[in-house]
């Protein structure tokens, strides 16, 4: 287990193990002809889109700035109403292998486990192929603000080869927006109880659940996600109004000092109801709802994107490995020009392996989430896949791809060429051979 960072003062410097800065993965290179700078731009900062239908079906996207998207939502340092209920719901993902076999994981867990519900609220029309297992490993205390509280941690195994824990702290007792920013503050980043909880989990199902995996890594990659949910308020302006309120986005980032406002940047917000709001960065949320369906559907597409951020994540150090391995034998095949085509024929099948392997996994977690409406949640699941920059990621392996496909296409190429050298090679050593029998012909019969 890696040892985690010392504890900082705020959330933006986020445990450097476990979180991605915001930045896309770095360039990759396959051969010195093969080079190609990846340039991307990254999304506009909060921006919402208006779907706009042409008469002919067709659609059209608008952006608007978070102003025209939310045009009640005005940039006020009013404290907001009151806090009676919450909960902190502290995550840390973990991907073991290519994929888990659910079925055989059932059987294999001696504690009671069970399918995650589908979503069903605020039309639905989401639709998760392979529903996670869940189980519940225990309570511990943990250390907050001076105060133990009490927490029950949670564990989903997902068919990706993904175990996501969540530790769940409820606050029952009223409290006022600073004493919820200090204590998120103070899990960030997390208490060594709750570290240690998260290693233990890991120890235990890693051994528990060896069975049913399939091509365990060899690097397992963490990823850590905060979200504060709010239960219920007092009365005061609406959960919908506080889309542009600084104690919001300080509560969601933990920090204690004012915020500039350009620091809207680093946020999304969404609502469907006047009394319920979304509040996303990309290190953690804040989510203001009444009704518990439709908190555990926000959480559970919050918990399932970062799944897919951190399954794109390993397989593109995953395939960032196969390149270094390939590029320094791409060099020797293009030195090597006898028999060239033989060694090409063997690299080509193993270029077609990995080709095939990218392909087969991209499109295993791209539909691990269908949405067969444009309903709210798929606005909440796509505003999380951009605030995630999981987009980054895989137009990087989508990039790498085409790579591989050009490096194919050209050693197919020069194989082709090699075969119809030596295939002329051959014809001119037949008409060769054919001359010096004729001529050996020749002067036997004139010696008759």
């Amino acid at each position: 287990m890696s040892a985690r960072a010392p504890k900082c003062s705020r959330s933006i410097t986020r445990r450097a193990h476990s979180r991605r800065a915001p930045d896309p993965p770095a360039p990759r290179r396959l051969g010195d002809t093969l080079s190609r700078e990846r340039q991307r731009d990254p999304p506009a900062p909060n921006q919402h889109r208006l779907v706009v239908w042409s008469v002919w079906g067709e659609r059209a996207f608008v952006s608007l700035p978070s102003s025209a998207a939310h045009p009640a939502a005005q940039l006020s340092n009013e404290e907001p109403p009151r806090i009676q209920t919450a909960s902190l719901h502290l995550y840390q993902l973990y991907d073991l292998c290519y994929s888990i076999d659910l079925d055989k994981a059932r059987e294999t867990l001696a504690t009671p486990s069970a399918r995650v519900r589908p979503v069903v609220t605020r039309g639905a029309s989401i639709d998760i192929a392979q529903l996670p297992l869940e189980l519940s490993l225990g309570t511990l205390e943990v250390p907050l603000g001076g105060v133990a509280h009490n927490g029950v941690l949670y564990a989903r195994i997902y068919d990706l080869g993904i175990i996501a824990f969540r530790l769940v702290i409820l606050f029952r007792n009223e409290m006022d927006w600073e004493e919820a920013i200090t204590l998120l503050g103070d899990a960030q980043p997390y208490p060594l109880v709750v570290s240690e909880a998260f290693d233990h989990g890991l120890e235990l199902l890693s051994k528990t659940l060896a069975p049913a995996m399939e091509r365990p890594n060899k690097v397992v990659r963490p990823e850590d996600y905060t979200i504060f949910v709010i239960e219920r308020m007092a009365e005061g302006v609406p959960a919908s109004r506080l889309a542009r309120n600084p104690w919001a986005l300080r509560a969601a980032l933990g920090e204690q000092r004012a915020l500039a406002p350009s620091m809207w940047s680093l946020a999304t917000t969404l609502s469907y109801y006047e009394d319920d709001l979304i509040l996303l960065t990309w290190a953690s949320a804040l989510v203001i709802e009444n009704d518990p369906n439709a908190r555990d559907d926000a959480t559970l597409l919050l918990e399932f994107a970062n799944a897919q951020l951190l399954s794109f994540r390993t397989y593109d150090a995953e395939v960032e490995s196969a390149l270094e391995l390939i590029t320094p034998r791409l060099g020797r095949l293009t030195r090597t020009n006898w028999p060239f085509y033989r060694r090409t024929n063997r690299f080509l099948s193993e270029v077609h392996t990995l080709i095939a392997d990218i392909t087969e996994h991209s499109g295993r977690v791209e539909n691990a989430l269908k949405v067969t409406e444009d309903v709210y949640w798929n606005r909440v699941y796509t505003a999380a896949l951009r605030t995630l920059r999981v987009e980054s990621w895989r137009t990087g392996i989508a990039e790498t791809l085409d790579v591989l496909r050009q490096t194919a296409g050209l050693l197919h190429d020069e194989e082709q060429a090699a075969r119809s050298t030596l295939l002329e090679i051959l014809v001119v050593a037949l008409i060769a051979v054919e001359l010096v029998v004729a001529l050996i012909s020749l002067g036997a019969g004139s010696g008759h």
